[in-house]
């Protein structure tokens, strides 16, 4: 798998809200978005990573109603997102950080 791998984003995603979170900062949003060193897919892969993360309960704070997002954005809502408990516990999982520590080891010709 590659280091555009659905659970890869998502990883990164989470450890930079959890980050600010600990830090008793707001999230970043240049660091979230599409074209971030964070992200760096297409705007369309993104949107659907980051509406199924908060559909998945790992993220709130997006207005996600058609006519919420035509009003803000979703690029614009990045800095009301806020990793959930569930989001957390993702991050938490040994396995799940294994599985993306390979993949990114595995995309980077590491290990």
């Amino acid at each position: 798998m590659a280091k555009d791998d659905y659970y890869v984003i998502v990883f990164r995603i989470l450890k930079h809200l959890y980050k600010q979170l600990k830090a008793g900062l707001p999230p970043e949003p240049e660091m979230l978005r599409h074209d971030s060193k964070t992200c760096n897919v297409n705007e369309t892969y993104w949107r659907y990573i980051v509406l199924c993360m908060q559909e998945e309960g790992l993220i709130r704070g997006l207005k996600t109603g058609e006519s919420q997002m035509e009003e803000t954005p979703l690029e614009d809502q990045l800095a009301n997102i806020q990793i959930t408990p569930k989001g957390i516990e993702l991050l938490s999982d040994n396995r799940m950080s294994e599985r993306v520590d390979g993949l990114i080891k595995g995309a980077l010709g590491v290990g």
